[in-house]
């Protein structure tokens, strides 16, 4: 059984070899665990993780710097219609120039 089952109370579980029972955090929130195991679970993730080739890297740079420009184009000029729908109410309703 790997330590999400036996995190998730799974049936028959023991604690990790080698570490023996961890006492539970202040108010039951969780368990506490040594910084060097955590460190030591930290490594083991980040080994699992599929990082992105350089070329994937700036391709996806590429696209989102593409998408941020276009989306605040979009942006700027739905506010500048705005701007100016309210300029032209303000100035028929005869409210005064400002």
């Amino acid at each position: 059984m790997n330590r999400e089952q036996s995190r998730r109370g799974g049936a028959g579980t023991t604690p990790t070899a080698g570490r023996g029972s961890l006492p539970l955090a202040s108010g039951g929130r969780g368990r506490r665990i040594a910084p060097l195991d955590f460190i030591h679970d930290v490594r083991s993730e980040l080994r699992k993780v599929v990082w992105p080739t350089q070329r994937e890297t700036i391709n996806l740079t590429v696209v989102v710097l593409a998408l941020s420009v276009a989306v605040g184009l979009f942006l700027g000029g739905v506010d500048f219609l705005f701007q100016e729908l309210f300029r032209w109410l303000l100035g028929i309703s005869g409210s005064g120039g400002l």
